[in-house]
Formats: structure tokens, C-alpha cells, sequence
């Protein structure tokens, strides 16, 4: 197993559950020595907020694959003829 690291959240997410519950020793085939290192990395990243804690349940797209795209918004210039 490579390095364990906080700051990997892509590596970290492929061990926590839909629920964000880390996923155990059984599923995951990971030695008891590198699931401690792994949950404590899980449990840091929540701690620096790279990780959320909880879900929000009324989400109806998982957190993962939220992508929030920001269009330009483009304002139409307002001519007056000096009526004003």
C-alpha cells in the first residue's frame, strides 16, 4: 500500500461508504495496521474540512459528483437618449 495522506482525498473516498462511514477491515481487505493509518487519515481530513462529516440528506446529487459550473453573466448596457 502506497502512503497514506490526508490531503488525498481521491484515495481517501474510495474507503469511505455512501454515508460517509469508513469502511471496514472485512470489505475493504486492508491490514489492521495500514485501516488505522487509513481511518485516522479519513478522520484529520474531515478535521481540516477536506472531508465532509455528515451528508445533507435533502441533497439529491451525491457530494462527489457535485461539479458547480459558473457561466459569465452578461449585462445588456442601457443607452438613454439625455431624457433623464
Amino acid at each position: 500500500m502506497k502512503h497514506i495522506d490526508y490531503k488525498d482525498t481521491v484515495f481517501l473516498r474510495k474507503y469511505i461508504t455512501k454515508f460517509n462511514k469508513i469502511v471496514p477491515r472485512y470489505y475493504s481487505d486492508v491490514a489492521l495496521k495500514n485501516q488505522r493509518k487509513l481511518a485516522q487519515a479519513i478522520k484529520r481530513a474531515r478535521y481540516m474540512a477536506l472531508l465532509p462529516y455528515v451528508l445533507n440528506p435533502r441533497d439529491r446529487a451525491p457530494a462527489a459528483a457535485k461539479i458547480i459550473v459558473s457561466t459569465p453573466v452578461v449585462t445588456e448596457s442601457v443607452q438613454t437618449d439625455g431624457l433623464i
